[in-house]
C-alpha cells in the first residue's frame, strides 16, 4: 500500500513538473505590444479632439461616438520592426457595425495604418511620433491610414 501511495505521489509530482515546464515554454505576455496599442489609442483620441494630421483616422474614431451604445473599436494584425528611432508598425483599425458617418462624411469601418513609435523618456513608455506643425497649430501625428478596399 505504501509503495502504491509513493508511486501516485511520484506520478503526481512528475505531472506537476511537466505542467510547470509547459507553462515556462509558453510565450510571456507582450508588454511592449500593450504599450504600443495604448500609444495608438492615445494618438487616436488626441487626433480625434484636435485633428492633427490624420483626418481619415479621426473620421474612423469619431463615427458612432454620438450613439448611446458606441460601436466597439479594435486594433488588429499589428506587425512591428525595430529601427533607430524605436518601432515602425503596421496594423488594422476595425470598427464594428460597418461604415458610418462622421462630420457629414463617410467614415470607413476598416483602415490599414502605419506609425512610427518613439520612446517617451519621462513617462517610460511609447508614443506615436509627432512632427512639428506646418506653420502654426498642433504637432502632426506620424500615423498614416488608408481605407481598406472592399473585397
Amino acid at each position: 500500500m505504501e509503495s502504491a501511495l509513493r508511486r501516485v505521489i511520484v506520478d503526481l509530482m512528475l505531472f506537476m513538473l511537466t505542467i510547470l515546464a509547459a507553462v515556462g515554454l509558453a510565450p510571456p505576455e507582450e508588454p511592449l505590444a500593450g504599450q504600443l496599442r495604448a500609444a495608438i489609442w492615445n494618438d487616436l483620441q488626441l487626433n480625434a479632439m484636435i485633428g492633427n494630421g490624420n483626418w481619415l483616422a479621426s473620421l474612423w474614431y469619431n463615427a458612432g461616438q454620438e450613439d448611446a451604445k458606441a460601436p466597439d473599436l479594435h486594433i488588429l494584425d499589428m506587425s512591428c520592426g525595430s529601427n533607430r528611432e524605436g518601432y515602425r508598425c503596421s496594423f488594422t483599425l476595425l470598427r464594428d457595425g460597418g461604415a458610418r458617418t462622421a462630420f457629414n462624411e463617410e467614415a470607413p469601418d476598416r483602415l490599414n495604418c502605419t506609425a512610427q513609435f518613439i520612446r517617451q523618456e519621462e513617462a517610460g513608455g511609447w508614443m506615436v511620433k509627432h512632427r512639428p506643425p506646418r506653420g502654426f497649430g498642433h504637432s502632426r501625428t506620424d500615423m498614416r491610414c488608408k481605407t481598406v478596399p472592399a473585397s
